[in-house]
């Protein structure tokens, strides 16, 4: 206002223009020209005084500077300041506060507001922001929805709209998801890096719940999207709370979209959250390629000369959203129960707390932050998932139980052992009422020695005994090799004392002589 308060001063006192003329000159009303015109004849300034003086100066000789009044008490801004932050605050209630301590001293409420103006307008500076290339993205939630009706049902939804930009060619994305949840939100992550073909150093973000669990001078990322950061190697920054000229970019940005795509598709009615973000993509097109008037080249042709070259590369895979459940113990059985199903874990972990993350087909457990197991989902109810490597020696000795592996074993020792184990099977109504007693046959091999224990289920058999009771007998009372030296059909030795098969045919015979 200075430059034009300066132009009319010079304008009516040296040429003969009318008050409106000026005005229509100037841009301004033709009233305060008249004013003008009016005080410089009444004080008798000249033309070549006022043009002397500086634009305060010059301001004050033409217009009414408020006389602050004195004997009154000047309110402490910063504290009026930060209290109109705090949530339904408004600066009608702060002055009532402000002047029911000493009403004689204190400012009405429309001095007070003024006084508070001049203030924050002289505190309330802007620090212009220089990002390098390729370092930094914002991202938000667009305020406005976009309606889609189900076709099949004739249902009403509101798609919620993602939007993103780059810190030095502005280059500006957008993306209709079904929610502000979280997965919705890391899936318009990977969709925008996928359309960079690129990833930016940092990502800052507002404070959403689906992103930020706790603001402040510590935020707490969700752990979900914590990982995302991880394995694109992009480092996640929230703004400060309350702070919007934090995400600038990215505001701007949403004006951008709001104006020149929103407005765009008001009208269409769409039946799908892909047809709008196929409708989308044509404005985002429009937007990106056409030409900004202070840069003279397109937002896409400044992201490819000047952002491109300085950016991460993009991971070989997008990244799958996983959802992260709270910590519990692990139970004497070494399995955890997630969703109604249960899945091992390392048994050394019996007793200690691990995390689960879900995928849409893998179920994992993590420990201190590593990785400890790795599961196919399961989506059949009650159903349990067990690793054998996560088992100790003797469960995973039992889980592996069947007849053919016994039976290979057996096959090992020789043909009297593998008779033994197969008489197991061929006795037992069902295989898993055998592995008890095979087990226990294993046990008397490993006690006794492969030769022992095969020699016994030789005898064993002779005998018509082939059980683990008998066998066991037989090798504690090393009769294992009894078989070998009574082997039917060899002849006894001659002896005096021996009647012999004849002695019994001659009944007539008196034995007694």
């Amino acid at each position: 206002m200075s430059n034009k308060l300066r132009d009319a001063i010079r304008l009516a006192l040296t040429t003969k223009m009318s008050n409106r003329a000026i005005g229509r000159e100037l841009g301004i009303a033709f009233n305060t020209v008249r004013r003008h015109r009016a005080t410089a004849k009444v004080k008798g300034y000249t033309v070549e005084e006022l043009m002397e003086l500086d634009d305060v100066a010059l301001d004050r000789c033409f217009n009414k500077v408020p006389v602050r009044q004195k004997g009154k008490r000047l309110p402490d801004w910063p504290h009026v300041h930060a209290e109109l932050q705090r949530p339904h605050m408004t600066l009608q209630l702060i002055w009532e506060e402000y002047a029911q301590l000493d009403p004689d001293t204190a400012y009405q409420y429309s001095q007070f507001t003024h006084y508070y103006r001049e203030w924050h307008k002289r505190h309330n500076l802007s620090m212009p922001q220089k990002h390098a290339p390729g370092e930094r993205g914002w991202v938000d939630f667009v305020g406005p929805t976009i309606a889609w009706v189900d076709a099949s049902t004739g249902e009403v939804n509101h798609a919620q709209i993602f939007a993103a930009a780059l810190g030095v060619s502005h280059l500006l994305f957008t993306y209709a998801v079904a929610s502000q949840s979280t997965e919705c939100w890391i899936e318009a992550h990977n969709r925008w890096y996928t359309f960079l073909g690129a990833v930016p150093k940092i990502t800052v973000t507002d404070n959403l719940k689906a992103g930020v669990i706790r603001a402040g001078s510590e935020p707490v990322l969700n752990a979900a999207y914590l990982e995302m950061g991880r394995h694109y190697g992009t480092v996640i920054v929230p703004t400060r709370v309350r702070k919007p000229k934090d995400k600038a970019k990215v505001e701007g940005g949403v004006l951008i979209l709001e104006r020149w795509a929103l407005a765009r598709l008001r009208n269409r009615v769409f039946h799908s959250i892909a047809e709008i973000n196929e409708a989308l993509r044509e404005c985002l097109e429009i937007i990106n390629n056409r030409e900004m008037r202070v840069h003279k080249a397109s937002r896409r042709q400044r992201f490819e000369q000047i952002d491109l070259p300085q950016m991460l590369p993009l991971p070989g895979t997008p990244f799958e959203f996983g959802e992260w459940l709270p910590e519990v113990k692990v139970g004497n059985d070494y399995h955890v129960n997630v969703k109604g199903n249960r899945y091992s874990v390392p048994f050394r972990l019996v007793g200690e707390k691990v995390a689960a993350r879900i995928t849409a087909g893998v179920v994992e457990f993590y420990h201190r932050r590593e990785r400890m197991a790795s599961h196919v989902r399961c989506f059949e109810v009650g159903g349990t998932k067990t690793e054998l490597a996560h088992q100790p020696d003797e469960h995973r000795a039992w889980a592996q139980q069947s007849p053919n592996r016994y039976r290979d074993w057996a096959t090992l020792i020789g043909a009297n052992a593998l008779a033994v184990v197969d008489h197991q099977f061929a006795r037992a109504p069902h295989a898993a009422l055998a592995f008890k007693s095979c087990g226990s046959l294993k046990n008397l091999a490993k006690r006794f020695g492969d030769t022992r224990f095969e020699a016994a289920c030789g005898e064993a058999l002779r005998i018509k005994s082939p059980t683990c009771k008998s066998i066991r007998s037989l090798l504690q009372n090393r009769l294992d090799q009894r078989g070998a030296t009574d082997a039917p059909g060899k002849a006894l030795p001659k002896h005096k004392n021996v009647r012999g098969a004849g002695y019994y045919t001659n009944e007539g015979e008196n034995h007694a002589d």
